[in-house]
């Protein structure tokens, strides 16, 4: 394996584990730190890491496309899928399948609503996971140890004037979210479009995953976005019971 690859592979490692500084990946690969930028810089180009506003590094959104792709054939999209089209048929709206890959929730499988105007998302872009409905369903109901590594020195980037932007109030929405046994995202991420989201489970209490019902504001209400949770929880149920889970009965 040529140096370079191996430097760069080593990198995405160090990156993985928790967000880096040039001069800790430098140290890592025991080169200066001129060198270690110029790798970070041609990872950053192709989109496997990026800068955060503190000027650590980070796995980028590329290292997730392609673990889509990896992703693309599992079970659980086979099994979720006739749930989610179900799912769609009852409420009329967009439905989302959403996993955990690495620290972010990916967008892995959508039933996209008959409306003419919908939530706009693609298969394969990352759900912020302090800021989307399926993002904070799987977060709520990860274990207390990986759910601190997952936001320990995460920022809260706002997207719109509605999105939780401390982990003290994401932490109380979880709770919430954990309480009722569904997540809500309030405009958090997109203004005018709301969701519930709720988690799919394995029979070990594993988060396999999240469906979502996504919405207009302008077509439906909060009180009508809420009348959907019980078919969404049917959704993921039928869907856990896949997995051994009996849990969300």
């Amino acid at each position: 394996m040529s140096q370079t690859l191996d430097r760069a592979l080593t990198i995405l490692d160090l990156v993985a584990e928790k967000p880096r500084r040039v001069n800790e990946v430098a140290a890592s690969l025991d080169v200066h730190p001129s060198t270690a930028l110029r790798l970070l810089h041609t990872l950053r180009r192709h989109g496997f890491v990026y800068e955060l506003d503190d000027h650590h590094y980070r796995l980028g959104p590329g290292m997730f496309r392609l673990a889509f792709q990896a992703l693309a054939g599992i079970d659980l999209r086979t099994v979720a899928r006739p749930h989610m089209e179900q799912l769609s048929r009852v409420t009329l709206e967009t439905v989302h399948l959403g996993i955990l890959g690495g620290e972010e929730v990916v967008y892995v499988d959508k039933v996209t609503s008959p409306h003419p105007v919908m939530m706009q998302s693609r298969i394969g872009a990352i759900a912020p996971i302090h800021a989307t409905g399926v993002s904070k369903a799987i977060l709520a109901y990860l274990p207390a140890d990986k759910r601190n590594r997952l936001l320990e020195g995460r920022t809260f980037t706002p997207f719109t004037p509605f999105t939780i932007t401390s982990r003290e109030e994401l932490e109380a929405d979880l709770a919430a979210t954990r309480e009722r046994g569904y997540a809500r995202d309030n405009q958090e991420h997109s203004v005018g479009i709301h969701c519930v989201a709720a988690p799919i489970l394995a029979g070990d209490d594993e988060v396999l995953g999240a469906f979502s019902v996504s919405a207009p504001t302008s077509r439906v209400d909060e009180a009508m976005l809420l009348s959907f949770v019980p078919a969404l929880q049917a959704a993921v149920h039928k869907t856990s019971e896949h997995f051994g889970s009996r849990l969300n009965a």
